[in-house]
């Protein structure tokens, strides 16, 4: 059997072939392994972790719209079944009547319990540091409030569902909230790509008088 010859250490002798070859191949798929978790995590934080991000923004925009959050600001701030009291909520869902929206689809008005006329709306605004797009509320009292948690945001779309060809007949109280996000990041490729991100869901206003 062929020996490596080395150095003697005291009584130690040097390596066979098959030991020192054996212990190459270890060495390479250890060192493999570690470049395989390293690209994962590469891979993970710079286009895995944006494109997860941003479908939460969309999710969580549209979630928001159509069931809002407890608002003060409504009639009387709560509301009593069997001897519980409940907050009332600011989304679309709990309409009780026909919301406005915009010309260019990106804004909704809307009114609630308590409220004398469509006095509420959501649209998308932009923050003031960076510009990036988040979605914004403005309640009965006029107070504007930017949601957070959809920063990023890049589109919104208020369309009333309808029937027919065209859909040249639509109902007040069905509406699709359609919310988007398109982002370039550069990734892990030779080229920078795009991110393009849609979440969308029909209402149904269920208060209406």
């Amino acid at each position: 059997m062929l020996f490596i010859t080395l150095r003697r250490f005291g009584k130690r002798s040097g390596f066979t072939l098959v030991e020192a070859m054996t212990a190459s191949f270890i060495t390479f798929y250890i060192l493999l392994a570690c470049w395989s978790i390293y690209a994962m995590g590469w891979r993970w934080y710079y286009e895995t972790a944006p494109r997860i991000d941003a479908q939460r923004a969309a999710r969580l925009a549209v979630r928001y719209i159509i069931e809002g959050v407890p608002d003060t600001t409504v009639s009387g701030g709560t509301y009593s079944v069997g001897g519980v009291s409940y907050s009332r909520r600011n989304g679309i869902s709990g309409a009780i009547a026909a919301p406005t929206i915009s010309t260019d689809k990106t804004k909704i008005e809307f009114r609630l319990e308590g409220d004398s006329s469509n006095c509420r709306s959501f649209y998308l605004g932009t923050v003031s540091e960076g510009g990036d797009g988040v979605l914004c509320y403005k309640n009965s009292a006029g107070t504007v409030k930017q949601i957070g948690s959809t920063i990023g945001l890049t589109g919104l779309e208020f369309k009333k569902v309808g029937y027919g060809d065209s859909d040249t007949t639509v109902f007040d109280n069905l509406i699709r909230v359609t919310a988007a996000v398109n982002q370039t990041i550069s990734g892990t490729r030779m080229s920078s790509y795009t991110i393009d991100v849609e979440f969308s869901e029909i209402i149904c206003m269920r208060n209406f008088t």
